[in-house]
């Protein structure tokens, strides 16, 4: 498990008997970003507060909960995100995720676990009559290490350990592929801020953190400081953010990749003047394919940036490193 970050030991650590609550037969104490839980020893009846980010990684792991929270699209439509290959028909959608949970809801469907992301923040309280609640937070620690957990909470730390196995094996073949271009190419990665004109650098958790621990490429200085926290930024210094390869992380994009979201930040005159976008080295990076806590999200992720990364046609002068 050579992938494994420090937080998952101290995970374990606070998991010992030293430090575990005394739970009745057929539980076990679980540390989470919530606190100290006494969980069933086998879960059988799982509810998820979160799609991408709950029902998604324990799908992975061959884990079907009875029901998750989901979100609303603008059609109307009560959807799972980021479930593409996976069947959810026995999974009873229960409400949008972010919103306060329905207890009643949730309290008929019998559950003996819920899994809850860190938002909302009420959920553990307004659900902890119901049944044992564990935060798992995908968003402060590492991606592996919360995948890890949420492979420890349903007893499939085994199956975690393939997927894991799996995507640092395509790791080492990309890097082969890719050879001395991870050093003479550099690479910046952003995203529109949610509401405004302004973007954000990728922060280093959840999937792109994983590809940048994978794959170790050169970013801008502007983002390689991992300790810097997401920011909004003004797009008046997109300048900082240019390299010989950008990234833009987007969520509209077609079969074809066309985004009108990318689109319209392509349209702005400060980013047409950036010499990134004069040599047409934006790229769009499909956040539908490579966002959510799944193994699999970290290698579709990889594998888009590795194929523009590869591209003969790329001036890699752009920038000097």
């Amino acid at each position: 498990m050579t992938g494994r970050i420090t937080l998952s030991i101290i995970f374990a650590t606070l998991a010992t008997p030293l430090f575990a609550l005394e739970c009745d037969e057929g539980m076990r104490a679980f540390a989470h970003a919530a606190g100290e839980t006494c969980i069933p020893v086998d879960p059988q009846r799982i509810v998820t507060l979160q799609d991408q980010n709950g029902l998604l990684p324990l799908m992975e792991l061959g884990v079907t909960p009875i029901g998750s929270s989901g979100h609303v699209n603008s059609a109307g439509e009560q959807i799972f995100r980021r479930m593409e290959g996976y069947d959810t028909s026995d999974v009873r959608w229960i409400g949008p995720y972010g919103s306060p949970p329905d207890v009643e809801t949730i309290a008929a469907m019998q559950p003996d676990l819920i899994i809850a992301s860190p938002w909302p923040p009420e959920a553990p309280d307004l659900l902890e009559g119901v049944a044992p609640v564990v935060v798992i937070d995908m968003f402060n620690q590492p991606l592996e290490d919360a995948l890890f957990q949420f492979a420890d909470v349903v007893n499939r730390t085994d199956r975690a350990e393939e997927l894991q196995a799996q995507m640092q094996a395509r790791a080492v073949e990309v890097r082969a592929e890719l050879g001395d271009l991870m050093d003479t190419t550099t690479l910046s990665a952003i995203t529109r801020e949610y509401e405004g004109d302004g973007f954000y650098g990728i922060e280093p958790t959840q999937a792109f953190g994983a590809i940048r621990r994978a794959l170790d490429p050169t970013m801008t200085p502007a983002e390689a400081d991992w300790s810097t926290e997401r920011a909004n930024k003004s797009l008046e210094v997109i300048g900082d953010h240019a390299a010989d390869v950008m990234m833009f992380l987007t969520f509209d994009a077609d079969e074809g990749g066309t985004s009108s979201e990318f689109n319209s930040f392509m349209s702005e005159p400060i980013v047409q003047a950036l010499p990134v976008a004069q040599a047409g080295q934006i790229y769009v990076l499909d956040g539908s394919q490579m966002v959510g806590s799944a193994w699999g999200k970290i290698v579709n992720g990889m594998e888009q940036i590795s194929a523009v990364l590869l591209d003969d046609g790329i001036n890699r002068d752009l920038v000097i490193e």
